[in-house]
């Protein structure tokens, strides 16, 4: 038995929510504050029996911010569960959440939502026309109850489907809930928790605290019951020794010395008649019970040292591998149990933990006979994870969005995808949008001369620079859609041009020529395939370079850049006096055949690291790269971030130049709020990097 979906509505940061897994070991992936945590709590909610009695008694603050007025709306918890055979250890759960239709398919729901005089009240109120406001104004989260029903029918992140059992807020309709749908809202039964197993490893922020503590420490829960196993003749045997040790303890002249002492102090200090009575005596604890409980891990720093020392000793990392051993050997003693499921829920189990353990941590979680979800940040652990269990959370204004990379696709497609993650680990999946890149020169320059015109990251503007190290984009951007991951995925690829002059057959082409030809047919190819699948996807761009990325980054007026790299390649100023006056030569052929030389001969990547180390404020982006980063970036750049980058602008300019003398003083730009600034800037510099970068952005985001 496992879930296939978990449905959430107005729960934390929630407003619609809709997960999908699969058997086995599921991801959920996602920024800080996406509501990773929130999908874990409420599986708990329906699920945990560790969690407290008052857990399900929600409170306003877990209703979505998104709400606004979240009197009278309800939470909606909703799970559907596949495999539930008929075996007699699961006949409970099917008779609570199994459909009557031979599917072995059930729904297990939680409601949160307002008592039924309340909902009396609401419809009573709804017919008179009047007074529906105040009273929804004076509901606290008293007024509510938690309901859990079985075998629900109705989709409540349907809106239709909540306005009819909930209510139309807008026109003021309430139902009457003596008429509630119970093939809607399901039957209501008794939480399942007993009939099933959830172990939860909580984030690992401070684990020698928690394995300090009493509540939810792992050790105590796997002690908790043991003395009933041991012989009885063995813990009469150690209870007699510790209440002999006790004694000896207590019965050392010095101890009673002490004890004494402080006696006799008091009675100085206060009389005898208010004094109490003191003795010091030892309090190990006499049941085997109590005894246990006392026990601690001692840890080693491997396997083959002899030493064994206090769990503070270790680092972070070794202390939260600890941890989670003793968590899921939790796990494993549920696992031996009657129960008719279980659930493994981890949260960010890559904590302090090297990057080599994670994957191997990842790898060998249990999938057989439990369904695991682990949330994480990452790429390690989600690149490792098969895309068609991965949930990807966006957070948005107030409240997160929930994408399924994988769906609708082939599964040769999903296959490509998983393997292409698994091999370079990359930020794919996490950032708030993505440039797509030929080769590690895009990769290394792009960033560099984000910094160096704008003096920000692409971090810093929410994308991720990605080198493809070939030109088969489509099989990885196909992720990006409306029905899959909604996260603008720019394409920065070449044209291929030829640079020189080519025949008009090919059959006179020399070597060089039919080379040439080739690449500029290839280019075409790739040009036509990237716009058939962009066509329709408002998530996918491509753009492309005339030539290839050296020569257009050199042909948009950057030779000054190039020149200076020579110093670092040619040790002979005749050599280095001859490549500087072909690459200043206006003639792009001249100038763009040499900085494809130099970047051949050194390689393209350690080329592009030279050259990144030569760009300055005045550098050129190339107008098919300033566009990619616009594309990549305009859901979530903001003002105040664009200020910032002309900002760096200004103050980068020399006195004396054009930036300088079209601008006003500096003191009066800073002062400018955010919008008054960029409007002054993009008039007094309408051709600046800052002012197409911003025209490029009003572009993408009014399409």
């Amino acid at each position: 038995m496992h879930i296939t979906e978990l449905r959430i509505r107005h729960f934390r940061n929630f407003m619609k929510a809709k997960f999908s897994f699969r058997e086995g070991v599921n991801t959920l992936i996602g920024e800080n504050g996406s509501g990773k945590t929130n999908a874990l709590h409420a599986l708990r909610v329906l699920l945990d029996e560790s969690l407290t009695r008052n857990a399900v008694y929600l409170r306003e603050s877990e209703f979505c911010r998104d709400l606004g007025q979240w009197r009278g709306h309800w939470i909606v918890l909703s799970a559907d569960f596949a495999d539930l055979d008929s075996s007699e250890g699961c006949q409970l759960l099917r008779h609570s959440a199994a459909h009557m239709d031979g599917t072995n398919t059930g729904t297990y729901s939680f409601f949160f939502r307002p008592k039924g005089e309340v909902r009396k009240k609401l419809n009573e109120l709804s017919k008179q026309g009047d007074g529906i406001g105040e009273y929804l104004d004076a509901l606290t989260v008293d007024d509510y109850e938690p309901v859990w029903t079985g075998r629900a029918r109705g989709n409540f992140l349907n809106d239709h489907v909540y306005s009819e059992c909930v209510g139309d807020f807008e026109a003021g309709e309430f139902p009457n809930p003596e008429d509630d749908d119970q093939e809607v809202l399901g039957v209501k039964v008794q939480p399942i928790y007993q009939e099933v197993a959830c172990t939860f490893v909580p984030a690992l922020r401070d684990v020698i605290a928690e394995l300090r503590g009493y509540r939810g420490n792992p050790l105590l829960t796997l002690l908790r019951g043991m003395e009933s196993s041991i012989k009885i003749a063995d813990s009469e045997r150690i209870t007699r020794k510790v209440a002999d040790l006790n004694s000896d303890i207590s019965s050392l002249q010095e101890i009673k010395k002490l004890a004494n002492g402080i006696e006799s102090t008091l009675h100085n200090a206060v009389g005898h008649t208010y004094a109490p009575g003191i003795s010091i005596e030892s309090a190990l604890p006499d049941s085997m019970e109590k005894l246990l409980q006392r026990l601690n891990v001692l840890v080693g720093d491997s396997a083959t040292s002899d030493y064994r020392g206090e769990l503070h000793e270790q680092s972070l990392g070794g202390a939260n591998l600890i941890y989670v051993a003793l968590k899921l050997l939790e796990y494993e003693f549920k696992l031996s149990s009657d129960r008719v499921a279980h659930f493994l829920l981890i949260e960010e189990p890559e904590a302090h933990i090297h990057t080599h353990i994670q994957k191997s941590l990842f790898s060998n979680l249990p999938s057989t006979r439990t369904q695991v979800i682990v949330s994480t940040h990452s790429t390690h652990i989600s690149s490792a994870s098969q895309i068609a269990s991965v949930s990807v959370l966006a957070k948005k204004e107030d409240h997160a969005e929930v994408y399924q990379p994988a769906h609708g696709l082939s599964p040769e497609t999903v296959s490509r995808v998983e393997r292409y993650l698994d091999a370079i680990r990359s930020t794919l999946l996490f950032a708030k949008g993505v440039l797509l890149v030929e080769g590690d020169a895009e990769q290394i320059m792009i960033p560099a001369m984000l910094r160096a015109v704008f003096g920000v990251t692409p971090d810093e503007l929410g994308f991720s620079v990605i080198a493809m190290s070939s030109a088969f984009f489509e099989h990885v951007a196909v992720i990006f859609a409306d029905d899959r991951i909604q996260r603008p995925c720019a394409i920065a690829t070449d044209f291929d041009a030829a640079l020189i002059d080519l025949p008009v057959s090919s059959e006179d082409d020399t070597k060089d020529q039919a080379h040439a030809r080739a690449a500029e047919e290839s280019g075409r190819s790739r040009c036509q395939s990237l716009r058939k699948l962009a066509r329709g996807n408002r998530w996918i761009r491509a753009f492309f370079a005339d030539h290839t990325f050296e020569v257009d980054f050199i042909g948009a007026g950057n030779s000054w850049e190039v020149v200076q790299t020579l110093d670092g390649i040619y040790t002979q100023a005749t050599s280095k006096s001859r490549s500087q006056a072909k690459l200043d030569s206006d003639d792009l052929q001249v100038s763009g055949r040499e900085i494809l030389r130099l970047a051949e001969k050194l390689g393209k990547g350690w080329f592009a690291l030279l050259l990144s180390e030569r760009l300055v404020s005045r550098t050129y982006l190339p107008e098919y790269i300033l566009r990619a980063v616009a594309f990549a970036c305009h859901p979530s750049i903001g003002e105040s971030a664009l200020k910032q980058m002309g900002m760096f602008r200004v103050k980068a300019e020399e006195p004396d130049g054009d930036l300088a003398k079209a601008l006003p003083q500096l003191a009066e730009l800073q002062s400018l709020s955010p919008p008054d600034f960029l409007s002054t800037f993009c008039k007094a510099a309408p051709t600046d990097a800052l002012s197409l970068f911003c025209q490029y952005l009003e572009e993408y985001q009014g399409e």
